[in-house]
């Protein structure tokens, strides 16, 4: 009886085994698709973009935030976390391809990001604050902005 639970057992791992290996080989052939963009107008990210926000140290959850950039590159953030409003603004200016800003509460870079399938966009964003923590967010046009960078 004990080796025919063990041979259940060993199957069932190998098996997970497999589905892991097929998953995350197809995970990558789909981030395959996705490819850094250079940003050579401000713009071309103007507009709403949204998403969720990561610090790192990690806090106990991930808040929600939206940005907005303006045509001439000054851009305003907020994310609403329960403890209050986490929020600013700046300048972005355009460096090797990325948006890039420096404010008196610390620095943030964007990257785009294009799906060659689909034509959609993401901006990554990455900053440190001066008090040392850093955040990262993946962010998507918001819903009621246009790909052509209305706001």
């Amino acid at each position: 009886m004990r080796k025919i639970v063990r041979c259940l057992l060993l199957s069932v791992l190998v098996i997970g085994i497999h589905a892991g290996l097929v998953s995350s080989s197809s995970a990558a052939s789909a981030q395959a698709k996705v490819s850094p963009t250079a940003i050579t107008d401000i713009k071309s990210i103007a507009g709403k973009w949204e998403g969720i926000m990561i610090r790192t140290p990690k806090s106990k959850t991930d808040d929600w935030v939206n940005v907005n950039i303006q045509d001439t590159g000054d851009f305003d953030f907020a994310s609403y976390r329960t403890i209050g409003v986490f929020s600013g603004k700046g300048t972005l200016t355009l460096a090797d391809g990325k948006a890039t800003a420096q404010t008196e509460r610390g620095r943030v870079s964007m990257q785009l990001f294009t799906d060659q399938a689909s034509g959609a966009q993401m901006l990554k964003a990455e900053g440190k604050g001066k008090d040392g923590i850093s955040y990262r967010a993946e962010l998507k046009r918001a819903k009621d902005t246009a790909s052509g960078g209305k706001k």
